[in-house]
């Protein structure tokens, strides 16, 4: 009984699995722990050649050993083979002539999925085989990259294309690629560089989420014309751009979150480009406006306030407001939104209500009671929260109207010092009146 059992041990069962269910369970593990598998026995030596999804990074790995490390994986996989993904992270010096073998053995496989990440100090060109990779459905180019597409662009099936601080040949030959993409429904674009070209045409009839963000240039005068023909999209998030620059077709009917950071070009005077970008989007149900574009519209309200009133768009479908009102910012037209919100539930203020100096002059009055305050809004939340006047009476203002309200968070600011000033603070506020018998008020710190 005790050799027969000692026999039992010996057997190496899982060897005795298929091929394929072996490939699975290696494609579980870090790569670099299913390619020591290889050493157990000549049975387990070649199934990491036939992994469909590969990433590799060389932040452990010398530079030639990293090299000798995917040229095993990739050059030596049996002809025919098909890849379902690669993700390729660079930071050292590599040789381009051996990542370029490495991009092309790939694409020639059928390749679904294709994310390039370098950090080479100096830029890397795509190579042109990508550009015609029609089973590609996902690229994602990060960093050192060169993007200067071919005249025959075929991405007949990419579904996600992202462009994160990459430097791009011109304007016009991403809006080329673009139009060469009919099933493209994700696209970003990130802190790139632009070498050439002043205007962006965004194409994608089947596009549903659209982001974009130049924080590099935040503070540089360079101008880029964006023009936004994508009559699908659901999400839109929009960054470090100036209103002006940016035109969107048509009414983005199908948008559902939007989250907008645009100054106005000239400060100071009722922005037109704002109130025109808002008027498109303005079926959007989750809104979130920065800084920029809160102090764009709080300017042209004390440059003409009944223009203002006059122009602003009506949020028929806005169920959560996100207001991030700066240090420089007042007055952030509140009463506008929530009286041409009448639907909305959720109110939130990230980075407080006011700026804490309290030279500043800040004002919070409503023409009169929003419907929304009185019917729908269910939860305010206010972080940042310093305890003036101009805080306290709005607060106020809302416990006191708001039929509906459920939950109201305030979170104080942690430039509190004095425990017994915070104290105070917190028993003025609860014993405010509340109109809903079930609103709970939270206060944390």
């Amino acid at each position: 009984m005790v050799s027969a059992s000692k026999e039992s041990r010996r057997i190496d069962r899982i060897s005795e699995l298929p091929d394929s269910l072996l490939v699975n369970i290696l494609s579980l593990l870090p790569i670099k722990s299913a390619a020591r598998t290889s050493v157990l026995s000549k049975r387990w030596r070649p199934l990491c050649l036939y992994l469909e999804k590969l990433q590799f990074s060389d932040r452990r790995y010398s530079g030639i050993k990293f090299t000798n490390f995917v040229d095993r994986l990739l050059l030596h996989k049996p002809p025919g083979l098909k890849m379902d993904q690669l993700g390729l992270y660079c930071g050292n010096n590599h040789c381009p002539s051996r990542v370029t073998d490495w991009i092309q053995n790939v694409v020639e496989r059928n390749l679904k999925e294709l994310e390039l990440n370098f950090r080479f100090g100096k830029l890397y060109e795509l190579i042109p085989d990508v550009y015609i990779c029609t089973s590609l459905e996902v690229l994602r180019l990060v960093g050192d990259i060169l993007v200067d597409p071919p005249e025959n662009v075929r991405f007949s099936r990419l579904r996600v294309l992202e462009f994160k601080k990459i430097r791009v040949s011109s304007c016009e030959a991403v809006g080329e690629i673009l139009l060469n993409c009919p099933v493209l429904e994700d696209l970003t674009i990130d802190d790139c560089v632009w070498l050439d070209g002043y205007c962006l045409t965004i194409f994608g009839p089947s596009m549903k989420k659209l982001s974009m963000s130049f924080r590099s240039w935040a503070n540089e005068e360079f101008s880029l014309d964006i023009l936004i023909f994508t009559p699908r999209l659901e999400t839109l998030y929009i960054e470090s751009f100036v209103s002006d620059d940016i035109f969107i077709k048509d009414n983005l009917q199908f948008l559902t979150t939007a989250y907008i950071d645009v100054k106005e070009m000239i400060e100071g005077a009722v922005p037109s480009s704002v109130f025109g970008l808002l008027k498109r989007i303005n079926q959007v149900k989750f809104l979130d406006l920065g800084f920029e574009t809160v102090e764009a519209l709080n300017s042209a309200h004390n440059y003409d306030p009944t223009a203002v009133h006059q122009g602003f768009p009506l949020f028929h479908n806005l169920n959560k407001l996100c207001l991030t009102v700066s240090m420089y910012c007042g007055l952030t037209l509140l009463d506008d939104f929530l009286q041409n919100s009448p639907n909305l539930q959720s109110l939130q203020f990230p980075h407080g209500l006011v700026d804490f100096d309290e030279s500043s002059y800040f004002s919070w009055g409503f023409s009169r009671v929003p419907e929304c305050l009185s019917m729908h809004l269910e939860k305010v939340k206010i972080y940042e929260f310093h305890g003036t006047d101009e805080e306290m009476s709005l607060v106020r203002y809302l416990l006191e109207h708001g039929s509906a309200l459920r939950k109201v968070l305030i979170h104080f600011s942690s430039f509190w010092e004095d425990p017994d000033q915070v104290h105070e603070v917190q028993e003025e506020l609860l014993t405010y009146h509340r109109e809903s018998t079930t609103c709970e008020l939270n206060i944390s710190f």
